[in-house]
């Protein structure tokens, strides 16, 4: 089990000059390696500081890998339609000799319309960019070099400088958040990231079609499970309930209008099937509902004991082979209440889970 750090870069109604903004987020950032956290993952996203805006997530990887020693830095993800194969292999490899071997790749299609839009890319072309580009840019990786002939990319063979270590490519993700997309991980050989947005029984099939997507195209792999949930951890189980139902809850709805999660454009949007459904069900049971819902889905929110329980719990129907991508600070909160959590899931959580984690791989009760 690792432990991640993911920084969502919002400021919900923008409530901070923007310079602020960005030094809020490293400022957290800068404390993950003493705090005893393994990774930071940093999203891409555009537009829209209301939910997230990070236009360039190597820019702050490569700050943090000048800060730290030994702390990962994933890319959770590069929106491969969004980006050019050539230059994303280019990035990957230089930010992993810049970190001294340290950068964890990390590939995703992308949801948002209106992000879609505004990059001037059609979005019914997302799923087949993703498939054309992912496969040119795991290949640059592992042989240097990354050429393309298919509709959407014509590449001429060209070298990768400084050329790529070929591990990149055992060690990366693949965000899953659709059957499509979560077998798309499995048979590229990544770990799968997905974002828990509800109960984990209504996510076993989307972890299912990754499982045997992986195990029939690299037998030798075993699935791993990056889970990315929000924390709220508090020594007090009331506050932590009172804070999240504030906070958690107010992130969930800028994520239902940034996507448009309640609007019926997946309908006709190519690729995005599972969308539509979701979008159904969410106009059936109401934003209200469906908010109370995604706080109990989180794995994060209480005290440092019930969230262990959490993790327990998450382990027996998962498995070891998991790691937990921790969402800390959001919907513009003051940047010491995330900070008094992630001390807190410092002093009393990451060591226990792990020895949670390390005692069921080895199919030990834990003491």
């Amino acid at each position: 089990m690792e432990i991640f750090y993911t920084p969502l870069w919002q400021d919900s109604g923008a409530q901070r000059p923007a310079r602020q903004f960005v030094q809020d987020e490293l400022w957290l950032m800068e404390q993950l390696e003493d705090l005893g956290f393994d990774a930071c993952c940093s999203p891409e996203h555009h537009f829209d500081i209301d939910y997230s805006a990070c236009p360039d997530n190597f820019l702050p990887l490569a700050y943090l890998a000048g800060k730290t020693t030994r702390l990962k830095l994933c890319l959770a993800a590069v929106i491969l339609p969004w980006n050019d194969p050539l230059r994303a292999a280019e990035k990957l490899a230089f930010l992993d000799h810049l970190s001294n071997g340290r950068c964890m790749p990390g590939f995703g299609r992308g949801l948002a319309r209106m992000e879609y839009e505004l990059l001037g890319i059609d979005m019914d072309e997302s799923r087949d960019r993703f498939d054309e580009a992912v496969v040119m840019v795991l290949d640059a990786l592992k042989t240097g070099t990354i050429e393309g002939s298919g509709p959407y990319y014509k590449q001429p063979r060209a070298p990768i400088h400084p050329a790529p270590r070929p591990e990149l490519t055992e060690n990366f993700c693949a965000v899953g958040m659709s059957p499509d997309s979560a077998a798309m991980a499995g048979r590229i050989g990544g770990k799968i990231l997905s974002f828990v947005n509800r109960p984990l029984p209504d996510m076993m099939p989307l972890f299912d079609a990754y499982a045997q997507a992986l195990r029939a195209h690299h037998p030798g792999k075993t699935p791993h499970y990056i889970m990315a949930d929000f924390f709220m951890v508090r020594e007090s189980a009331d506050e932590a309930l009172d804070l999240a139902m504030k906070y958690v809850v107010e992130y969930f709805h800028t994520v239902v209008r940034h996507y448009e999660m309640t609007g019926e454009h997946f309908d006709k949007a190519k690729g995005y099937a599972s969308y539509a459904e979701a979008a159904a069900a969410l106009r059936e049971a109401g934003a209200d509902a469906a908010a109370e819902a995604y706080v109990k889905a989180q794995v994060g929110i209480g005290t440092p004991e019930q969230v262990l329980r959490n993790i327990e719990e998450r382990i027996q129907v998962i498995g070891p082979e998991m790691s937990l991508a921790g969402c800390f600070y959001y919907s513009g909160m003051p940047r010491e209440l995330a900070q008094e959590s992630l001390q807190l899931f410092s002093r009393k959580v990451i060591r226990e889970a792990k020895d949670m984690a390390g005692a069921a791989r080895a199919g030990r009760v834990p003491a």
